[in-house]
């Protein structure tokens, strides 16, 4: 007798800021969608950031018809954190201490909708276990009759956090004439295929109370000023190329930093000296 397993479904979290596949999640099954799978002779195997859920083919049977059908069952499948700066870059479906966020599948066989509040019952033994596992969300996917023959790919989308970008320039020995000749600009929108970012130019003067102050960015001598985005920006995971500063067109930078993983912020400071 041959054993031969053919899939029924594949979930994977997706994100703008990576431009596709996430690998910032791993996923999970509860108890009770593992004794399903087990009693449908089904298997759930994670691969290259994606879950595959596979059926065992009825020997003899047609070319998908399953040993025993998982057609009508609800499959619950939980998506576990695994990058702890997850939360600088990303919109989170919902606001902390609000729910699990709870995705499901509906009538449109592929598709998730989108997420509600699952207010968990620490009394109750499932969402016990739900609450043990830190899940970043849940997934529930009510199987349907045609999975078996055409298995559908769903999909976890998470959006890039956007904010203002900021560049605070610092400039030590630079003439006040020098100073205001000073400018960001990108210069590398054509070559992304992306929409141009326009920055304005503030004076440190008129910073406010949503700027770092310049008293706390350099010496007293040093000369300050910030070149802020005109409209918020998306994390990415790749660096959007040739945002430059330049003085009197001439390039001094030619790719600034932008925010990583890591930062919380989207404020840069840049240190100049002559």
């Amino acid at each position: 007798m041959t054993i031969e397993f053919l899939p029924l479904l594949t979930l994977e979290a997706t994100h703008e800021y990576y431009g596709g596949r996430c690998p910032d999640v791993a996923f999970w099954i509860p108890s009770g969608t593992q004794r399903l799978l087990a009693g449908a002779h089904a298997l759930a195997k994670p691969r290259e950031d994606r879950l595959n859920v596979l059926f065992e083919r009825k020997d003899g049977g047609g070319a998908f018809e399953p040993r025993l059908t998982l057609a009508g069952a609800t499959l619950q499948i939980g998506l576990k954190l695994l990058n702890p700066e997850f939360a600088n870059f990303t919109v989170l479906p919902l606001a902390p201490g609000g729910g699990l966020p709870l995705y499901r599948s509906g009538a449109n066989p592929g598709a998730l909708q989108a997420p509600v509040a699952l207010l968990l019952d620490p009394a109750h033994p499932d969402d016990a276990e739900l609450l043990r596992a830190g899940l970043l969300c849940l997934v529930e996917i009510t199987v349907g009759a045609g999975f078996h023959a055409a298995p559908p790919a769903f999909a976890v989308p998470f959006a890039a956090r956007a904010e203002t970008l900021k560049y605070y320039v610092v400039a030590r020995n630079y003439t006040a004439g020098e100073f205001n000749q000073l400018d960001v600009s990108d210069a590398g929108f054509g070559a992304d295929a992306r929409a141009q970012i326009h920055f304005d130019r503030v004076a440190s003067s008129a910073f406010t109370a949503a700027e770092i102050p310049a008293t706390q960015l350099g010496a007293p001598d040093a000369r300050v000023a910030l070149f802020r985005s005109q409209q918020p920006v998306a994390r990415r995971g790749k660096a959007r190329t040739r945002i430059q500063l330049a003085r009197n067109n001439d390039v001094i930078v030619s790719q600034l930093p932008q925010p990583g993983a890591a930062a919380a912020t989207a404020d840069l400071v840049v240190h100049l000296s002559k």
